[in-house]
């Protein structure tokens, strides 16, 4: 996406600005047409477009927090234009979060402080464009007050997954949390929302979280198909089980019935050749 520059003046900080807050405030202008024109999470700066890992992240996981969004009254922004006062150059632009959720019912005028909350998608094979992510947006999104700031490693050879970052006490700057007791990052930010690190075995390509909201795991098409063909297997050699366990059942009980008929034909056959053993006069307990 194009970087746009605002040439417009800013309103100053206010006098009670918190510490670490740029001098300047970013105005709720309209953005251009122009400001989402390029090629999607194609960073200009530093003319690189995103991996297939960050793909698949975004497709995975930006399907799931639009659920989360819709559910909290909150908008998605992804890879949309928000105004940012970038201090070092005096002046305000327009960066392109990779995804964040906001309260404004308009993203068009959307500025960084009215995050609540973003993510980023690390691209680890430049170590420029992942400082980028990692550190150069984690600190514009501190210093304009964005309560939590969410890093995701997509690469399944990665031994990273999520790194979450939170201002607890409103100082512009942020601490690394860890998971909760039940090993879940949860939100303070957006109620309700929690991401779960997969176990390392199930990573794939961009896909090495679980995300819920409101106690309730929330999934995609894919994940649902995949369940859902893991429960018809898992029914399908439950039914196998119970089809062996019935056949040997079977065969046990055709088994003891022809150990009863063989004994009750032995027991026939022994009574008739007494019979006859009487009959020519002899005692058949004799022979």
């Amino acid at each position: 996406m194009n970087t746009l520059v605002l040439d417009s003046p800013v309103r100053p900080a206010r006098a009670d600005a918190r510490r670490g807050i740029p001098a300047g405030r970013p105005q709720p202008w309209l953005h251009p047409p122009e400001s989402m024109a390029g090629t999607p999470y194609y960073d200009d700066e530093l003319d690189m477009a995103q991996s297939t890992a960050h793909m698949h992240t975004i497709l995975f996981l930006g399907a799931l927090l639009n659920l989360v969004a819709k559910a909290a009254d909150l908008r998605m922004v992804s890879d949309n234009a928000g105004w940012y006062w970038l201090p070092e150059a005096g002046e305000q632009r327009a960066l392109y979060p990779d995804y964040a959720l906001t309260a404004n019912a308009s993203v068009a005028w959307l500025t960084a402080p009215e995050l609540v909350l973003a993510l980023e998608v690390v691209s680890t094979a430049s170590s420029a464009k992942a400082e980028k992510d990692t550190v150069t947006m984690r600190d514009r999104n501190a210093a304009h007050g964005v309560r939590e700031f969410v890093l995701i490693y997509p690469e399944p050879d990665d031994a990273r997954a999520v790194a979450w970052h939170r201002d607890e006490e409103r100082t512009g700057r942020y601490q690394v949390v860890p998971p909760s007791a039940n090993g879940r990052y949860r939100s303070v930010a957006v109620p309700g929302l929690e991401i779960e690190v997969l176990p390392e075995a199930e990573w794939t390509l961009g896909r090495k979280v679980r995300v819920w909201f409101q106690g309730q795991e929330l999934r995609d098409s894919e994940t649902e198909a995949r369940l859902r063909e893991a429960a018809e297997q898992h029914a399908a050699q439950e039914r196998a089980a119970k089809e062996q366990e019935q056949a040997r059942a079977d065969r046990e009980r055709a088994a003891k019935e022809q150990e009863r008929v063989a004994k009750e034909q032995a027991a026939q056959r022994a009574a008739r050749l007494a019979e006859r053993l009487r009959a020519l006069g002899i005692d058949p307990d004799t022979v």
